[in-house]
């Protein structure tokens, strides 16, 4: 997302509208980035040259379910995007990379379904005795 620096203003400006999903472009088999990334920054000049960006991100993913394998919508949002540039040079600034980080941070590891059933706790295995073929082929050993 490439910004135009004359376009911002001494008191700083509102931006809305979307990314491409293809900023998000990553080799993660578990997720494909199909849908636009959705933005609302707030910009704002900080002392001389310094830009402050702060506002909100949005996208929907798809994400293979680790216990089902099947494919869901995922959302993702962060309410808290923030970005200080500081000393800006040029005529523009791009953001892509802030971005595209802020929205990869909020995947999940282990991606679950909401349809997926809850895991089953299992119940611990009883310890081998003293005296079971697994001790008693240990006890044989002569240690030092």
């Amino acid at each position: 997302m490439k910004i135009k620096l004359h376009m911002i203003p001494e008191e700083g400006m509102w931006l809305e509208g979307e990314e491409p999903a293809a900023i998000l472009d990553t080799a993660e088999s578990l997720f494909r980035f199909e849908q636009p990334i959705h933005y609302a920054l707030d910009l704002l000049w900080v002392g001389e040259r310094n830009l402050m960006v702060r506002g909100k991100l949005s996208t929907i993913v798809r994400a293979r379910c680790v216990r089902t394998l099947e494919w869901f919508d995922l959302p993702l949002a962060t309410e808290e995007f923030e970005c200080h540039l500081e000393r800006v040079r040029g005529d523009e600034v791009d953001l892509t990379q802030e971005i595209r980080e802020d929205i990869l941070l909020l995947l999940p590891a282990n991606p679950v379904s909401p349809e997926a059933k809850p895991l089953k706790a299992k119940k611990p295995s009883a310890p081998a005795k003293k005296g079971s073929r697994v001790w008693g082929e240990l006890d044989k050993l002569k240690l030092k």
